[in-house]
């Protein structure tokens, strides 16, 4: 007991000081940020839309046939921050690392195994860390992706597979901890994109920007690129007025207009633990509308850290959901053959609107 208070204690204490350093770093002036924004061309329609959004699609006459090299589904994700105590340029794309623990299972190989099971036969993964843009992981030891490089291979799918396309490849977005800001960033500023579903895993937003202001301003104000929405305010982390909401929302709890089905584990506070990474997801994931629809949750047993490295029962919990939902329609978001499966022992559901019931 002794020993877990102490790891708890040095674990919490070693974040507090991180968090002095990082406040350091330098950052954009409020000026600089807007003026960066003011350069963005959004799509069609707003990111702070409701759920009825949808996307307008070419006259049925004028698609053509997907090209038969191209994937029924791709899935873009981002993974966490490196740890408590790291440089962040160390970040890397931990969630397709499989682990002979697991069985060579890595998560998004049982995201994508389940997807395949509903008869998506091409599936294609893109793997991206927690970063602005591309850079050298210490941790992987190779170059790692970024968020711009998962914008670019986005603006490639859809010129290709998606944009004028009969039977158009799908998308999936998932993301772990600090990784699921880059997601959501990513939906809200693809909007002419519906994302069939997007799985947070203990979506953490506290810190994100004390370790990343450096490299946005780096990446979208002095550099070339645009800055995504709603990075121009600064901190995505209680940013957004949500209906219902008595305070401003993180942008990670907020599940845009464009995605169908949004799946959320989050953990618990664990001070009595071995794993030095004691942070956790502190809020339910909620519509920018204010309501839950099409959002189901569980409360994880897994630490935080370890929800992300390997396949484990809540990844278990997601595949389930995932072959139930089975494959929305993009025009209709259907529910009515719905059935919600009955959670796995030790789990329980929270928030989430479960109408309509099953027939």
């Amino acid at each position: 007991m002794r020993r877990r208070l102490l790891i708890a204690a040095v674990s919490l204490a070693f974040a507090v000081v991180a968090g002095v350093f990082t406040s350091c770093a330098p950052a954009a002036s409020r000026d600089d940020l807007a003026r960066a924004g003011a350069a963005r061309a959004t799509s069609s329609g707003s990111p702070l839309d409701g759920i009825g959004y949808v996307p307008a699609n070419a006259p049925s006459a004028t698609l053509r046939p997907r090209p038969v090299d191209a994937p029924d589904l791709v899935i873009i994700a981002f993974s966490g921050h490196c740890g408590l105590v790291c440089d962040t340029r160390s970040t890397w794309s931990y969630l397709s690392n499989a682990s002979e623990s697991t069985g060579g299972v890595a998560v998004l190989d049982a995201i994508a195994a389940a997807y395949a099971r509903l008869g998506l036969a091409k599936i294609e993964v893109f793997s991206a860390s927690s970063f602005a843009t591309s850079h050298y992981s210490s941790i992987s030891g190779k170059i790692e992706p970024g968020y711009l490089q998962a914008q670019a291979y986005l603006d490639e799918v859809k010129r290709d597979w998606i944009d004028g396309i009969d039977d158009p490849t799908r998308v999936v977005l998932v993301g772990h901890s600090h990784g699921t800001v880059w997601a959501s960033l990513l939906a809200m500023n693809n909007l002419d994109v519906t994302f069939d579903s997007f799985v947070s895993l203990d979506a953490v937003c506290w810190m994100w920007w004390n370790k990343h202001k450096q490299y946005v301003k780096e990446t979208f104000v002095d550099g070339p690129w645009t800055i995504p929405f709603p990075l121009d305010q600064g901190d995505p982390c209680g940013t957004l007025d949500v209906p219902g909401q008595a305070e401003r929302q993180n942008i990670n709890d907020v599940v845009p207009a464009n995605v169908i089905y949004g799946l959320e584990v989050r953990t618990t506070f664990r001070l009595f633990s071995l794993d030095p990474n004691v942070l956790t997801d502190d809020h339910v994931n909620v519509r920018i509308n204010g309501t839950h629809t099409n959002i189901w949750g569980i409360t994880a047993t897994e630490s935080h850290s370890d929800l992300g490295k390997h396949y484990n029962r809540s990844i278990s919990w997601v595949v389930a959901m995932l072959d139930s939902l089975g494959i929305p329609d993009h025009a209709a978001y259907p529910m009515s053959t719905f059935v919600l499966p009955e959670p796995p022992e030790g789990f329980t559901y929270f928030g989430g609107d479960l109408t309509p019931s099953a027939p």
